[in-house]
């Protein structure tokens, strides 16, 4: 159904004067312009849905921004063809930037799917914030310029706030019992755990050691629960307590696979991987943050498995050409 709404809007477009064309042309924001496409092109689909050139071209915009302050920090010269793993920075820039759309696509996707809408309430508290942000710049004016140097305008800058929004709201669905969502961490299997690391360092026999002390430390302790947290501060983790789910990275597959074996409130013995000695204990609650922790990874895998359609105006974008042509619109002011 959507494929056949975007082709009648097409045959309406194809309709209109070379004159009105001309005025939407004019409307062209800095992200059309430094990238010569038109802003509301279909760039790519995202498990079907449609994602309008601009949406793309904003994300691409805050990557090279991104990219070009940390080199500037750094005292380092910004060369885009510099080799990076799979390609050139260029290649590097234009792949987060299609993360960042692929992510706020998915938001959307899942909204739909579970029915999320926003309320009449909330559509006034987007107006709202429209209002104390614009206040807090110095005025809607001046608001308005520092969206247009984003390649932004008023409507733009409140769709990508409501799916923001909306990602609130998908949070709280999960969280909320009986709903179609609030299964979905526990379908994920997930869990959480503590760690206590000893990193091996330039000594592993070392690092050994030291854990073997630490290990005895826990078990000699009077309440080793309460002891537990105070040695892993002392440790080499400060990530602190985290949601794990199965294959995720987040620890290596042997500590992984350990902290499944455990019961809840229950520590393991020393584990031995590459990064060092580690001690883990799961943990009997997730909690809200570490729920949200594990809802945030279950929808950027979601993001990452989504099917993505890129154009061939996608493939032809050269975000180093778009970079330098977008700088200099921004100097000149335009």
């Amino acid at each position: 159904m959507r494929k056949r709404m975007a082709a009648a809007v097409l045959v309406l477009c194809l309709g209109l004067s070379g004159c009105a064309l001309k005025k939407e042309e004019e409307k062209a924001s800095l992200l059309g312009r430094a990238a010569e496409l038109g802003e509301e092109l279909v760039l790519m689909t995202v498990d079907g849905r449609e994602i309008p050139a601009w949406r793309y071209l904003y994300w691409l915009a805050f990557t090279c921004d991104q990219i070009r302050e940390k080199y500037k920090d750094s005292g380092l010269s910004l060369d885009w063809e510099a080799p990076v793993s799979g390609g050139t920075l260029a290649d590097y820039a234009k792949d987060q930037a299609l993360a960042n759309t692929a992510l706020y696509a998915t938001v959307e996707n899942w909204a739909v799917r579970y029915g999320c809408v926003l309320s009449e309430k909330e559509r006034e508290a987007l107006a709202n914030t429209w209002e104390e942000q614009s206040a807090a710049r110095g005025g809607e004016e001046a608001y308005l310029k520092e969206l247009t140097a984003l390649g932004l305008d008023r409507l733009r800058a409140e769709e990508l706030t409501e799916v923001g929004m909306l990602y609130a709201k998908l949070y709280n669905l999960c969280l909320t019992e009986g709903s179609e969502l609030s299964g979905l961490l526990d379908q994920a299997d997930s869990l959480t755990v503590d760690r206590i690391l000893i990193s091996a360092g330039e000594d592993r026999e070392a690092a050994r050691e030291r854990a073997a002390e630490v290990f005895s430390r826990l078990n000699g302790a009077e309440d080793p629960a309460a002891t537990f947290p105070t040695l892993a501060a002392e440790g080499d983790d400060a990530v602190g307590p985290r949601t794990l789910l199965p294959g995720d990275g987040t620890l290596p597959q042997v500590l992984e696979e350990a902290a499944k074996a455990l019961e809840e409130g229950q520590y393991s013995g020393i584990l031995e991987s590459e990064e060092g000695f580690s001690i883990l204990r799961r943990l009997a609650s997730q909690g809200e943050v570490l729920a949200g922790e594990a809802f945030d990874r279950l929808l950027q895998d979601a993001a990452e498995g989504a099917l993505i359609q890129t154009t061939p105006a996608y493939e032809e974008l050269d975000a180093a050409a778009f970079d330098k042509t977008l700088a200099e619109l921004r100097e000149a002011g335009e």
